[in-house]
């Protein structure tokens, strides 16, 4: 167990229409070679994909993103039944969405956990938890220097007009 029990936490991830965001911020080339080769290295079910199918992960990172103009690629990473998903947007940032319902407990709270400290140490800068689209409201944060959890309750969004 990461020190966070799930009982307190498990309100983060209520289903209020968004994902969550796993993110590592202002990021190059080598950061994203350094976590691809640390993905590779684990214990994870991943998945790459080129126009929605299935195919080898290219070993250089740089190979991984699409040509300008297109947006057809997508890793996928299974840790503890919860799907991660990154859609290399930008070589500027790392970012995987997990939807919050599929984690239901204290295994895949400790595998979230897990997931995120791996990108932490293998790219060597903080990674975060955060609202879908909204990198100012950061849930949880790793350090790498830290294993520790940071946690700011977040408690999704609400309709403000109720």
């Amino acid at each position: 167990m990461d020190g966070l029990a799930w009982d307190a936490v498990q309100e983060e991830f209520a289903f209020d229409g968004s994902w969550r965001d796993i993110c590592v911020f202002r990021t190059d080339i080598s950061d994203w070679q350094r976590m691809l080769d640390a993905i590779r290295g684990a214990d994870y079910t991943v998945v790459y994909f080129r126009n929605d199918e299935a195919t080898q992960l290219p070993g250089d990172a740089s190979r991984a993103f699409p040509p300008a103009g297109e947006c057809d690629r997508r890793l996928s990473v299974w840790f503890a039944d919860v799907l991660a998903n990154c859609h290399f947007f930008t070589v500027e940032e790392i970012e995987f969405d997990i939807d919050p319902r599929e984690v239901k407990g204290q295994q895949q709270l400790d595998a979230l956990f897990g997931f995120m400290r791996c990108l932490a140490q293998a790219v060597g800068k903080e990674t975060v938890l955060t609202a879908e689209n909204c990198p100012e409201v950061v849930i949880f944060r790793i350090r790498p220097e830290n294993a520790t959890i940071e946690y700011q309750p977040f408690g999704g969004w609400h309709d403000w007009r109720n």
